[in-house]
């Protein structure tokens, strides 16, 4: 009796011990969690931490989200589950700095028309009469509001950065400024004083890297001629500065050697730079320069954007589809290269934490012999990168001709440098202004370390390598592809002494690559493209040898072709069914490699830790029974 009352005493005593747990676990550890992930992607960052850290004024936090509508949606109920935990994150972080609000935006309700005025937008859903609100609207005390109008699913990889660009902008009510200089149309059409409006409807719309940078710098666009840059401006952004004049060189010069921050794109030929067509003369646009650079300066800061040539590596080269010129399938373009990680410079916090930057028809630079500066690369080619004279890009850009002609070389080109240290002016005795009197305030030699971050390529600033917008409901939704703008803003902030964003930024568009993979279908498709152009010219020789046949035909006007002629097309005909069946051949085992590697990824991702367990239990349970049956012999 004793024995029974004990045992359900302690049955009693264990149910009231795990509904405990689970109170206590469930109250204090909610959102609790252990990231096995590389990278600690679910984890705030350091750069989180220290921007929360630094707030000096509290903050509100107001996450819309309409909890019955979204009931039917269960993906995205979990990735509401994930925001409003991360939020919490940063309330608890915080020290009571940020105030977190979770709301339910009812219909036609004050709630709903406040999120309306946020700016936050209801999505309707198909078999819900209501909208769906899934957004955040922050606010400070000095009545500065930003919001996300609705949680993309599909950028869930940038959440921690969108949320901590939040709160950085809240408690950072002061700018920095940021000043752009270009030969191109980068901000759209120039706006006319005199009409109060731009000079025509359809002209160029501004560049996606505008308003980015708009996101978080005040960005002013200065003319191509000005005579000198204002002291105030924080960062100055030259822009393919083709057929600039002396004097606003000369202003570049000056900013420069003050102290002033700069960082400029050039390029050997910027495929951006498209020539206006003249009916009267078809070759001008052809043979116009799409090149620029800034010689001057470039030596007296001790480096050269060098000659004509661009870089072409296979190693590195983005897939493009040019249509019937490959046959329709994408082909390596060895012209366009998405640098990898490990081409980065891994000690320079712009570059340190960014995963791939996109560049086309890029220039390299060189550090001159003698250069009083510190010339430091933040991104290179690969070692098997060869040189191309921009010339045959200009008139007779052959893809599938420079894939195939492609000759690996030994040597990494420097694409992007940062320069650091003294230096002199490329004006030393000054330049005179309009009416022959001398400049005033010249500056032969720099004050302080000058600090200037050249690119050789302007095209990677397209959004084409670095963006997607999808329309989302009548709003643009930006996506992007490479971190190329990470770049550029990293660059600022760094120079402007604003990092705090950097390690955040740098976390988004995490991915692993199948680098394996992708050297097998490069090997085999290197097999492919060149049989392909020797079928090519085979066949091209045989036309020509028919063409000259039939020219030269003999017999009667009846006999279209004799002999001769038709074992020659019979030849050619062999031929091209022999080179097709070695095409079928490569093709068969491009697939066949690849079918392979995929059987083998799909073993040790899914099958070995199974067969593993199984075969420590069945080793376990024979050792087991072993013991039991030496035990047993024993007695």
């Amino acid at each position: 009796m004793n024995k029974q009352l004990l045992s359900t005493a302690g049955l009693v005593l264990a149910i009231i011990l795990f509904l405990s747990f689970n109170i206590v676990t469930n109250g204090n550890f909610k959102a609790s969690r252990i990231d096995l992930t590389e990278s600690q992607l679910y984890t705030l960052s350091d750069g989180s931490l220290n921007i929360i850290e630094a707030l000096n004024a509290p903050l509100t936090l107001r996450f819309y989200y309409s909890d019955q509508v979204a009931q039917e949606l269960p993906s995205l109920k979990a990735y509401a589950q994930r925001v409003q935990e991360l939020l919490a994150e940063y309330q608890r972080a915080s020290n009571g700095m940020i105030k977190l609000v979770i709301i339910n935006p009812a219909p036609f309700s004050d709630n709903e028309q406040r999120a309306k005025q946020y700016g936050l937008q209801g999505v309707p859903i198909e078999g819900e009469t209501d909208s769906l609100y899934f957004g955040l609207a922050g606010s400070n005390l000095l009545d500065g509001t930003e919001s996300i109008a609705f949680f993309q699913p599909e950028k869930e990889d940038v959440l921690e950065y969108d949320l901590t660009k939040i709160i950085y902008k809240l408690s950072n009510s002061e700018k920095k400024s940021v000043a752009v200089i270009s030969a191109l149309a980068i901000d759209g059409e120039e706006y006319d004083p005199l009409k109060g409006e731009v000079a025509s409807s359809d002209g160029p719309a501004p560049w996606a890297v505008m308003a980015e940078l708009r996101q978080m710098f005040n960005v002013t666009v200065l003319p191509k001629d000005i005579r000198r840059i204002p002291s105030s401006i924080d960062v100055l952004m030259v822009v393919h500065p083709k057929d600039f004049v002396e004097s606003t060189l000369y202003a570049i010069d000056q900013y420069v050697l003050r102290g002033g921050k700069l960082i400029t794109y050039v390029d050997p030929y910027a495929e951006i730079d498209i020539p206006e067509k003249d009916p009267d003369n078809p070759m001008a646009a052809m043979v116009a320069s799409r090149s620029s650079n800034m010689p001057e300066l470039f030596k007296q800061w001790g480096i050269e954007r060098v000659g004509t040539d661009v870089i072409a590596d296979r190693k590195t080269a983005i897939k493009v589809d040019f249509g019937a010129r490959t046959d329709n399938k994408p082909i390596d373009y060895v012209l366009w290269q998405a640098i990898p990680s490990d081409q980065l410079n891994k000690e320079q916090v712009i570059t340190s934490q960014l995963k791939k930057v996109e560049v086309a028809t890029a220039g390299r630079f060189k550090e001159l012999d003698g250069a009083t500066t510190v010339v430091t690369p933040l991104f290179s080619s690969s070692n098997e990168a060869m040189l191309v004279d921009k010339r045959v890009v200009q008139f007779r850009n052959d893809p599938l001709a420079l894939l195939t002609k492609y000759q690996p070389g030994t040597l990494s080109y420097p694409i992007a440098v940062r320069v650091t240290g003294a230096a002199k002016s490329a004006f030393p005795n000054g330049i005179v202004d309009k009416k022959g009197k001398k400049m005033p305030g010249h500056v032969a030699e720099s004050k302080q370390d000058i600090d200037v971050i050249a690119i050789a390529d302007v095209d990677m600033l397209q959004g084409r390598f670095w963006v997607q917008l999808q329309d989302f409901y009548g709003q643009q939704i930006a996506y992007n592809t490479s971190d190329n703008i990470n770049f550029l803003i990293n660059a600022v902030d760094e120079m402007t002494g604003s990092d705090g964003l950097i390690s955040v930024r740098s976390r988004a568009g995490y991915s692993r690559p199948f680098d394996r993979v992708l050297a097998i279908q490069r090997e085999a498709e290197n097999r492919y493209r060149t049989k392909e152009r020797e079928l090519q010219k085979e066949l091209k020789e045989g036309e020509q040898r028919i063409a000259r046949m039939q020219v030269e035909r003999s017999g009667s006007g009846d006999e279209i072709l004799n002999q001769e002629q038709q074992k020659e097309i019979a030849e050619v005909r062999s031929l091209v069914n022999k080179t097709q069946a070695q095409l079928r051949d490569v093709q068969g085992n491009l697939r066949k490699d690849i079918d392979t590697l995929d059987t083998q990824l799909k073993f040790f991702n899914i099958g070995l830790i199974p067969l593993v367990v199984i075969l420590i239990a069945v080793i376990s349970g024979w050792l087991r029974v072993r013991k039991r049956t030496q035990g047993r012999n024993q007695q």
